[in-house]
């Protein structure tokens, strides 16, 4: 942790302190930020970060051993009464904090502090405020992290390939079999997933979250292909692909929208970067919306524009989205995330994903923008 830099934001944002808090696991965001993700903690800590001088942790005198060295002072409980008094000695003098919260629940992934604390907090006569714009500093990805995108994203894309040239030379293959030559091709290469890849043919692409069965491809039928992989303690890549065996004309009209919402997404981000403005997720939700909308897809809407990208594939950063919530935070530089505007009507589904990585300069798409369904 840069606490200099912590600090720092501290002070522009008028924050006495940034109060990181979890019940065990129950706040993964505060324990992602101080390293702890991998212990087995099951009692209540709280670290606060003061806007100047050390920070101090608060702990449960049985766990204290597994902490490891933090930056700051550390001070135990035993008791519940014991773990009140030390709060309130924790946060003397402190008036307004920061803590994985949103007012409104706005952004679920940022809610992590449970109602009955932040009542606690407020009973002690503190001021509540919203620790997003400290955690941008953990969400966005430095040169290594990049690079390791990078290499899943190739990897992404060889096995779609694979998994293309597979369905060709077989083409009784069912949803399932397809899914299993996609995951063998990450495999090989040594990426990891959290969940198997996502295939379905024809009505199931139908469903953003199908799971594939033993259907097989028929004539006029679309094909959907969503895979994300990311090497060990790395950061994710994450595409969608669309192909399909002599597709119907109005497939290929829907996946001609889907790709101009994605281009016009992106072309928003480097317009506000070139005006020298950090647009925010909801703006570009919008932005790619409407172009279905007024391509009279609007009913057939059934997701955001897309999701952060992060050491989860759905990571806690900004998302493109005033569909789902309404994510007001900016996108700025070192930031990725996923461009996927997708329709899903009674007959099929069609959905293009790219990723994009976020330079002080703009955009860049770090995968290959498709620009129509690929013949079988």
């Amino acid at each position: 942790m840069e606490l200099r830099a912590v600090q720092e934001v501290l002070k522009e944002e008028r924050l006495d302190g940034w109060l990181l808090y979890s019940f065990g696991g129950s706040n993964p965001l505060a324990l992602e930020v101080l390293g702890l993700a991998h212990l087995h903690l099951t009692r209540r800590f709280a670290y606060l970060i003061p806007k100047e001088g050390e920070p101090t942790l608060l702990c449960h005198a049985i766990e204290e051993s597994l902490f490891p060295l933090l930056p700051g002072n550390r001070k135990t409980y035993h008791t519940w009464r014991g773990f009140l008094e030390g709060l309130a000695h924790l946060l003397r003098g402190v008036r307004r904090v920061a803590l994985e919260y949103v007012p409104g629940g706005q952004i679920p992934y940022l809610s992590r502090v449970d109602g009955g604390t932040l009542d606690l907090l407020r009973g002690m006569g503190l001021e509540l405020a919203s620790s997003w714009p400290l955690l941008l500093l953990f969400q966005t990805w430095d040169e290594a992290k990049l690079q390791s995108h990078l290499r899943a994203a190739a990897g992404l894309v060889r096995a779609k390939d694979l998994a293309l040239d597979f369905l060709r030379q077989n083409p009784q293959a069912t949803e399932r079999e397809v899914q299993g030559v996609l995951a063998r091709a990450l495999e090989e290469r040594g990426l990891v997933f959290d969940h198997p890849p996502m295939v379905a043919f024809g009505k199931n692409a139908a469903n953003p979250h199908h799971e594939p069965t033993d259907k097989v491809l028929e004539e006029g039928e679309v094909v959907l292909l969503d895979l994300w992989a990311k090497e060990p303690g790395g950061v994710y890549a994450d595409i969608t692909w669309m192909a399909g065996l002599r597709v119907p004309e109005a497939a290929h009209r829907a996946f001609q929208a889907v790709a101009r919402a994605r281009d016009k997404a992106i072309a928003f981000v480097a317009k506000a970067y070139r005006e020298g403005r950090h647009p925010k997720g909801f703006e570009v939700d919008r932005v790619a919306r409407q172009v279905l909308e007024e391509a009279g897809y609007g009913p057939y809407i059934r997701h955001r524009t897309g999701h952060n990208l992060g050491e989860e594939v759905h990571g806690a950063g900004p998302h493109l989205d005033d569909l789902e919530t309404h994510d007001f935070r900016p996108l700025v530089p070192g930031l990725a995330f996923t461009v996927e505007p997708g329709v899903y009507l009674e007959a099929f589904g069609v959905r293009t994903e790219v990723d994009v990585y976020l330079h002080p300069t703009g955009p860049e798409a770090t995968t290959s923008l498709q620009e129509a369904i690929t013949p079988l």
